[in-house]
């Protein structure tokens, strides 16, 4: 069986408010995980994405950065998913397609593929990195570009 490590980092205790404490001593959580089994057959066969209608808001400052402040994900994935649906594919506010709830998407165009940019929100994930590292290897061109919803119908796959 696989498994996966999560670490997060504070910075610590702090008093009231916003400010942070003059000194600062982090807190490291480090918690191992199955991974789940249902990932092999998506590996296999794909998975079925529904847009959400929670949509992320737009934050140039947070974008591509994982934090502890995800709380429209946690908005997001407080609703059930219709039956025959994997995860949720999420929009920010002006209808461009950002990512899915748990993970990062790319979308094939004869030899393009395209990953939406994520200047105003969404998480950079790790694997988003070794994905686009993968495919600058091989040649294959990627580009971060703004994906509006109305334009999935144009792509050969995601």
């Amino acid at each position: 069986p696989h498994h996966c490590i999560k670490l997060i980092v504070t910075r610590g205790v702090g008093g009231r408010g916003y400010t942070p404490p003059e000194t600062v001593n982090p807190t490291e959580i480090v918690s191992v995980h199955a991974i789940p089994s249902y990932y092999a057959k998506w590996q296999q066969a794909g998975i079925c994405l529904k847009t959400s209608s929670i949509r992320l808001g737009l934050q140039p400052l947070l974008a591509g950065m994982k934090h502890l402040n995800r709380l429209e994900q946690v908005l997001i994935k407080s609703h059930p998913l219709p039956q025959g649906f994997d995860d949720w594919l999420v929009n920010d506010i002006e209808d461009n397609v950002i990512e899915s709830s748990m993970a990062n998407v790319f979308f094939i165009k004869g030899n393009r593929v395209i990953t939406p940019s994520l200047a105003q929100c969404g998480v950079a994930g790790v694997m988003r990195e070794q994905v686009m590292i993968a495919l600058l290897e091989q040649n294959i061109n990627i580009e971060c570009l703004p994906v509006g919803a109305e334009r999935l119908i144009e792509f050969d796959s995601a």
